[in-house]
């Protein structure tokens, strides 16, 4: 999820404030444990160690306050945690991807699952699908770009579609945040399986590799 592009928040509260970063940060481990459903002001309020008025003076509107969960999120997937070279390759960048999502499921275990609440919010509120819809086309067009150089320098098969196989890629470690928080190896181990599996399919067939002969079967005696 690294090099999406900047995400608008559409005038989201500056979580900049101490307070409302305490706010924002309780907001979002309540989202991640109840989902949206279970988010109460009140809760949060109490999380932070503050009565209802204060939490209104920097959130006067549940609202506002999921807006600034949102903004909180959009800023910390601006940055990679995985460094890369200007002259990185296609296959080290898209190596990178999953790198940057395994330290990242690692880190924050909490990430994936408030993303995919937000997604199933957006459903409902045109203001958080506007964001995501900012976020995911930066994401594509990171990925998009991936795909056309590795097709260009012809690592990548000829035959790829770059936009396809972005939006392929992108479905499948959204789905993860379905698995909710499991444990950190099992997560591990399917954004590890995911990253071979699209590695596999979008290579060129000489850059796979020598594959190894199947035994030859002996004919059994008679």
């Amino acid at each position: 999820m690294s090099n999406q592009g900047r995400a608008e928040t559409g005038g989201a509260v500056n979580v900049g404030n101490q307070r409302a970063g305490q706010i924002v940060q309780a907001a979002y481990l309540l989202i991640a444990e109840k989902g949206f459903e279970g988010l109460r002001t009140r809760e949060v309020a109490d999380k932070v160690g503050i009565n209802i008025a204060t939490l209104h003076y920097h959130f006067p509107t549940k609202e506002a306050m999921i807006q600034g969960v949102v903004a909180y999120l959009m800023q910390e997937l601006q940055s990679s945690r995985i460094p890369l070279k200007a002259s990185a390759s296609a296959l080290e960048r898209l190596r990178a991807e999953f790198a940057d999502i395994r330290v990242r499921l690692r880190e924050s275990p909490h990430q994936l699952v408030v993303l995919t609440e937000l997604s199933t919010r957006s459903l409902r509120d045109p203001q958080i699908a506007l964001i995501l819809q900012h976020l995911n086309r930066g994401w594509r067009e990171h990925l998009i770009s991936i795909f056309e150089a590795g097709i260009a320098d012809k690592s990548f098969r000829s035959d790829l579609d770059a936009e396809s196989a972005a939006s392929a890629m992108m479905t499948q470690l959204r789905g993860l945040g379905y698995q909710g928080i499991v444990e950190g190896a099992k997560i591990d181990q399917l954004v590890s399986f995911i990253s071979v599996q699209t590695e596999e399919w979008v290579r060129a067939q000489e850059h796979k590799g020598t594959h190894k002969k199947k035994p030859e079967r002996r004919k059994a005696k008679k």
